[in-house]
């Protein structure tokens, strides 16, 4: 990040601020419109400000996007899979080109500084790029046969179900619309999006990239709103939902999904009380840095995001003054600041949570520290709670804010046992030095993503590339995770297909 590239964000995002801002329509078979009451979003930085605005989409409207993709989703299905791959890649250079513009709508309704907006396009360009280079691989959707003893001809392909629905969280408001879009559209299906409600104009940006595929009109359509239009379209005809955000929405989604004539998909990315265990001899300094980075990032507000430390002993007193003095130097404010490290909560909802989790930690005897906070909006600062019991509700609730806490536990064998003990498991680490400490680790811990001895992230993601994403247990849904050859083949079904030889040619993918 440069220091023109950070000016100019942030002389883009005051410009917006002083000027008018958009109502996303919702989309639906090319159509624009802005039915339902309006919501307006206001700037978590200057809530005074409006920074964009959507309607609640009615029920009706819900159903007619989910059967505008159904019609445009049989053309579709018939757009051999080396076409959608390539259609999919036109946006590719579409997105290169608007990342910079896109960091400026995510700032603006989400709060987050540069580095962190723009990682949001960076991030769908990497997914596109991956996705269509997946797909694109020898086997990716058909299964190697043996020749028929018969002398039929035979394959076994993935096919699309149909169409799938998006219910999108704030915190990602583009990746998390636009990574299961890539997938299913590669797949073959439809797409509905529900943007989030806090997020739409960045939502949006999903249909503005899908524009440039040449895709069938109506065949990804957008809708907007709260949470009304979230559940009428996990309650439509869908033919699979894909969710992101917590354990109990999501479960029951799949109990619901689960019912009725026949089970329907259900790919979600759920929460986590993620863990780091820091041992004796780990290298302390690392692990502070570590600690800091991947609880207080975004405000906390990352599913992946640290928020419990369990601590042997022999390392206990040093790390929590390490990580203490870290934290006093973390600075909460507006996201155009180049010094803040993180900008507001989502919501002056969240900074009443924080508040009554700050109020039990003091009623209780904890020890509290935080960073600080500069200027309004909904600030909270960056906050470490030690002499927390393991068994604590404040360590084993996901608050979603930027509040870890730290436990001592009498060895490295407990700290791994209490890691475990929940119902989650998306990300975990361990600082150690003791090789057979960081092998037990990798072999016993019960979370999708896991980081051994990582310099600046005890627990977060990484890149598309490098690593995929996804949890165990209630953190997730399929065992299969996502930023991975193993995604896009999730909003696929498998089919068996046998012939007379002469009818050869008709086994076309």
């Amino acid at each position: 990040m440069t220091n023109e590239a950070q000016q100019a964000f942030a002389a883009n995002v005051t410009e917006r601020r002083n000027g008018p801002h958009p109502t996303v329509p919702h989309i639906i078979a090319g159509v624009e419109y802005y039915d339902g009451p309006l919501i307006e979003r206001h700037d978590p930085s200057h809530p005074d400000v409006i920074v964009s605005a959507c309607h609640d989409a009615p029920d009706a409207l819900v159903h007619q996007a989910v059967e505008a993709s159904r019609k445009a989703q049989k053309e579709w299905a018939r757009v051999p899979l080396t076409e959608r791959i390539e259609r999919v890649s036109r946006a590719i250079p579409y997105i290169e080109a608007h990342i910079e513009e896109w960091a400026v709508r995510v700032a603006l309704e989400i709060a987050k500084p540069y580095a962190g907006s723009r990682a949001e396009g960076a991030e769908v360009l990497d997914i596109a790029k991956f996705s269509a280079r997946y797909a694109s691989a020898p086997g990716a959707f058909e299964d190697a046969r043996e020749t028929d003893p018969a002398g039929f001809a035979n394959d076994s392909v993935l096919r699309p179900y149909g169409v799938f629905g998006m219910v999108t969280p704030f915190n990602y408001p583009i990746v998390q619309a636009a990574g299961p879009t890539i997938a299913a559209l590669i797949a073959g299906n439809g797409m509905v999006v529900k943007t989030a409600a806090d997020g739409p104009w960045s939502g949006h940006a999903v249909h503005e990239f899908c524009e440039v595929m040449d895709l069938p009109v109506g065949l990804v359509n957008i809708i907007h709103g709260a949470d009304g239009p979230g559940r009428a379209l996990v309650a439509s005809d869908l033919d699979g939902i894909c969710f992101t955000g917590s354990v109990a929405v999501g479960r029951s989604i799949i109990r619901d999904y689960a019912a009725g004539a026949y089970s329907r998909p259900v790919i979600a990315e759920m929460g986590g009380k993620n863990p780091v265990v820091v041992t004796d001899d780990a290298d302390l300094e690392e692990a502070a840095k570590g600690i800091v980075f991947s609880a207080f990032d975004m405000s906390g507000q990352k599913c992946s995001a640290l928020s419990r430390v369990l601590v042997t002993p022999g390392a206990h007193d040093r790390l929590v003054e390490l990580v203490n003095d870290r934290v006093k130097e973390l600075k909460n404010g507006d996201p155009i600041d180049p010094t803040v490290f993180a900008g507001p909560v989502v919501s002056p909802e969240a900074v009443d949570r924080y508040n009554k989790i700050v109020d039990v930690a003091n009623s209780a005897g904890f020890r509290v520290v935080t960073g600080s906070i500069e200027g309004e909006g909904h600030l909270v600062p960056a906050t470490v709670v030690s002499g927390v019991p393991a068994a604590h509700d404040l360590a084993t609730v996901e608050h979603f804010l930027p509040v870890v806490t730290i436990s001592e536990v009498p060895d490295f064998e407990t700290a791994l046992s209490v890691a475990n003990a929940t119902d989650m498991g998306l990300t975990a680490g361990i600082y150690t030095g003791d090789l057979e400490e960081a092998r037990t680790f990798l072999a016993e811990v019960e979370a999708g993503c896991v980081d051994v001895n990582v310099p600046g992230h005890a627990t977060t993601g990484w890149w598309p590339g490098p690593q995929t994403f996804g949890g165990w247990k209630g953190s997730g849904s399929t065992g299969k995770q996502a930023l991975g050859k193993w995604y896009v083949p999730q909003f696929a079904r498998q089919q068996a297909r046998k012939l007379p030889r002469e009818l050869e040619h008709l086994l076309t993918y």
